[in-house]
């Protein structure tokens, strides 16, 4: 990959998410990534773009913008369908909390080990200069997800207050 090719990736991610029809955001956007691939400019190659980016105030201001579209735009995404299996019978729902019930305690006796192995796994990662810039942007997307999730709440809970429907 390229240091261009990482911009363009960033910025298509807008697009293919939210349906943003305001002309103020798109310049902001626009403006931003102008921005964004002036500071490619100064890296030596894709690697050094992801490791400096990671740690640069435009990274911020990204994950910033991408919150803002995720609160004030359209998203594209589907929505999940709610289920339509059917009903199952009570031997049925007494087998899957059995099962529900064995899988916890494997996951609880295995815990520990797991937990051991993510450490060393994610200590690994982040002992290269590109893990740990992925490190990094992944808890930025996570955060601005976050961010995203809230805004959606609050944005619900005043259209409830409204009397609005969902």
């Amino acid at each position: 990959m390229n240091i261009e090719t990482a911009i363009k990736s960033r910025k298509d991610a807008f697009f293919a998410a939210y349906d943003i029809k305001d002309q103020a955001t798109l310049a902001e956007i626009d403006d931003l990534f102008n921005r964004i691939s002036e500071f490619g400019k100064t890296c030596s190659d894709y690697m050094d773009f992801e490791t400096k980016f990671a740690t640069s105030p435009l990274n911020q201001e990204y994950i910033n913008m991408f919150t803002k579209v995720a609160t004030t735009s359209t998203s594209k995404l589907q929505p999940v369908q709610e289920s339509t299996e059917p009903e199952i019978s009570e031997e049925e729902r007494l087998a899957a909390e059995a099962a529900d019930d064995l899988r916890f305690a494997a996951k609880e006796a295995t815990q520990p080990l797991r937990h051991q192995a993510y450490m060393a796994g994610t200590e690994a990662m982040r002992s290269t200069k590109v893990g740990n810039a992925l490190f990094n942007l992944n808890n930025h997307l996570e955060t601005a997800n976050h961010f995203r999730k809230l805004a959606k709440e609050k944005k619900e809970m005043e259209k409830e207050a409204n009397g609005e429907e969902k």
